[in-house]
């Protein structure tokens, strides 16, 4: 049982029981090898049924996963935070998942490092988006967007807080 002042934990034991279905094998049990991407889905699948992919979601599991609050996931937070989700790991699986997460190889895994993996990066038409959106930002096409390259294509006039207001344009901006 882990202790965790922030988190309710119940007050009794929980056993896990395994059988041999073959006696000859003198009690050794065969073990399914989980690998950190079969892991990785369960995982997300797990947080996609609790409404949990969004940043603020990510977020929230993240903070629950983190038990000392230091803003960083160790292993022992990663394997016992992940049962609260019903994903159930032994410490070599936890190890392999941590390395999966930790980009920077701390030991440990931050929010970012925490969001990028269960996120993912972003589609390449996505990133054809953000380039147009900022293409179209960059008047001057000098390779930065700055406030005049915005006040260019932003028209403040139509602004409710302009209209009730009765701003001019340069006041607006300010």
């Amino acid at each position: 049982m882990r202790e965790n002042i922030h988190k309710s934990v119940p007050n009794q034991n929980f056993w896990m029981i395994e059988l041999s279905k073959d006696p000859s094998t003198n009690g050794v049990v065969e073990t399914q090898v989980y690998d950190a991407e079969a892991i990785m889905a369960d995982i997300k699948n797990a947080l996609v049924s609790r409404g949990s992919m969004t940043i603020r979601g990510l977020g929230r599991v993240f903070r629950a996963i983190d038990d000392n609050r230091n803003r960083q996931i160790d292993v022992t937070e990663l394997m016992y935070g992940l049962k609260d989700f019903g994903v159930h790991l032994n410490q070599d699986q936890a190890k392999s998942l941590l390395a999966r997460f930790d980009r920077d190889n701390s030991g440990s895994v931050s929010f970012d490092e925490f969001i990028r993996v269960l996120r993912g990066d972003l589609s390449p038409s996505r990133i054809g988006m953000i380039r147009q959106a900022y293409d179209k930002l960059d008047v001057n096409k000098d390779g930065s967007v700055t406030l005049d390259d915005v006040a260019r294509l932003y028209d403040v006039s139509q602004n409710p807080d302009v209209i009730s207001k009765k701003l001019t344009p340069e006041q607006a901006y300010k």
